[in-house]
C-alpha cells in the first residue's frame, strides 16, 4: 500500500530565454509520506523554488514552462489537471507559505480578509463564519489579541507575526501538503525557532505533511525525517536527515556540511566551497559539481553520473558510488 502523499517522478521545468534554455529542474525526484517533513536544501539556483512552484503549477508561463515528468498526491497528476481543478487543489489540498511575508501579503488588504478568502471560496463559508475562522487561526499561530489583529494591515505588525499570518493563511483550509519556501529568512534566531516550533506544532495536530525548502541545514536537522541535497538543477544525494547528515555520500553534501558554523568544531575559519553554481543556460560537461569539486576524476568531467542508490543505503548522483561498466547504459549525457 502507497504511503506517499505526494510522488514527484522525472520532473523537467525550463524557462525559455533570450540568453537560452534555462535548465532550472533537470529530472528531479521525491516523494513525501502523509505526515512526513521533507527538507530540500542547496545553494542560491539550485532549483529548491522552482520545484515549490512546479508542485503549485505557479511557474509563469512564459518564459517557464514544466517540460515533463509527473507530480502525483494521492495517485493523481496534477499537470494534467485543468486551470480550475488546479485552482480548487491550490489553497485547499496543497498550501504555500512563500519566502517574504511583507510581499506575500497584499498591503491594501487586511490580515483577516486575507484569511477569509481561502475558507470563503474552498469550504463555501459566509463571510460571518469565515471572519470566525481567521479569528480562530490567529489565535492558533499565537498572535496576541486576535480578535483586534484580524482588522490590522500588514504593515502594522512585525516580521514575526507576519509570518505567523502567513501561516495561519497557509493552514487555514487545512490542507494535506504544506510547503514552507525559507519560511524563517529575515527572522531573527529567537522567532525563527518559535515559528519552526509552530509549524511542528501544526504539523502533528492538523496531520499535514511538510515539504521544507531552505538553504539552513539547521533547520532540516530540527524539522525533517529526509532531506533532498539539489545543486544545479539536479538531486545529488536523497535519504533520511540523520544518515545524511552523519555520513554524508555526496562530496557536495560534504562540503554543505563543513561549512556550517560549530562551536565545539575548534575551527577557526569556516570551510568554503570554492567557485560558484554554474548558470543553469550553460552547464558544465559531466558531473555538474565537478569544477568544484575536491575529489574530482577523470569521468567526472565528460560523463553524468545518474542517481543509484549506495551502499550506505540513500540515493546518490556520484561516480565515487557508480561502478562504470556497469551504470554505461545509463548515463545522463549533454
Amino acid at each position: 500500500m502507497n504511503t506517499n502523499l505526494l510522488d514527484v517522478k522525472n520532473l523537467c521545468t525550463y524557462f525559455y530565454t533570450d540568453e537560452g534554455v534555462v535548465y532550472a529542474l533537470d529530472g528531479v525526484s521525491f516523494s513525501v509520506k502523509k505526515g512526513e517533513t521533507l527538507g530540500i536544501v542547496g545553494e542560491s539556483g539550485s532549483g529548491k523554488s522552482v520545484a515549490a512552484l512546479s508542485v503549485m503549477r505557479l511557474v509563469q508561463t512564459p518564459p517557464g514552462k514544466i517540460v515533463s515528468g509527473e507530480v502525483l498526491m494521492n495517485g493523481e497528476n496534477l499537470l494534467k489537471l485543468s486551470g480550475k481543478e488546479m485552482r480548487a487543489v491550490r489553497g485547499g489540498k496543497i498550501a504555500m507559505i512563500f519566502q517574504e511575508p511583507m510581499t506575500a501579503l497584499n498591503p491594501v488588504y487586511t490580515i483577516g480578509s486575507q484569511i477569509m478568502e481561502s475558507p470563503r471560496i474552498h469550504r463555501g463559508l459566509s463571510r460571518r463564519q469565515a471572519r470566525r475562522v481567521a479569528i480562530e487561526m490567529l489565535e492558533k499561530v499565537g498572535i496576541p489579541l486576535p480578535e483586534k489583529r484580524v482588522d490590522d494591515y500588514p504593515h502594522q505588525l512585525s516580521g514575526g507575526m507576519r509570518q505567523r499570518a502567513m501561516i495561519a493563511i497557509a493552514l487555514c483550509c487545512n490542507p494535506e501538503l504544506l510547503i514552507c519556501d525559507e519560511p524563517t529568512t529575515a527572522l531573527d534566531v529567537t522567532i525563527q525557532a518559535q515559528i519552526l516550533e509552530l509549524i511542528n506544532d501544526l504539523k502533528k495536530e492538523m496531520n499535514t505533511s511538510v515539504l521544507m525548502i531552505t538553504h539552513d541545514l539547521g533547520v532540516v536537522a530540527q524539522v525533517s525525517e529526509n532531506v533532498l541535497v539539489m545543486y544545479a538543477s539536479k538531486v545529488m544525494e536523497y535519504g533520511g536527515v540523520k544518515e545524511v547528515f552523519t555520513d554524508p555520500c555526496h562530496p557536495y553534501t560534504k562540503a554543505l556540511l563543513e561549512s556550517m558554523p560549530a562551536v565545539e568544531s575548534g575551527r577557526e575559519r569556516l570551510h568554503v566551497i570554492e567557485g560558484m553554481v554554474p548558470s543553469l543556460s550553460n552547464r558544465p560537461e559531466g558531473c555538474l559539481f565537478h569544477p568544484r569539486c575536491e575529489r574530482r576524476m577523470e569521468i567526472c568531467k565528460t560523463l553524468r553520473p545518474e542517481l543509484i542508490m549506495a551502499p550506505a543505503g540513500r540515493w546518490v548522483r556520484c561516480w565515487l558510488y557508480a561502478s562504470g561498466p556497469r551504470t554505461l547504459g545509463s548515463i545522463e549525457r549533454g
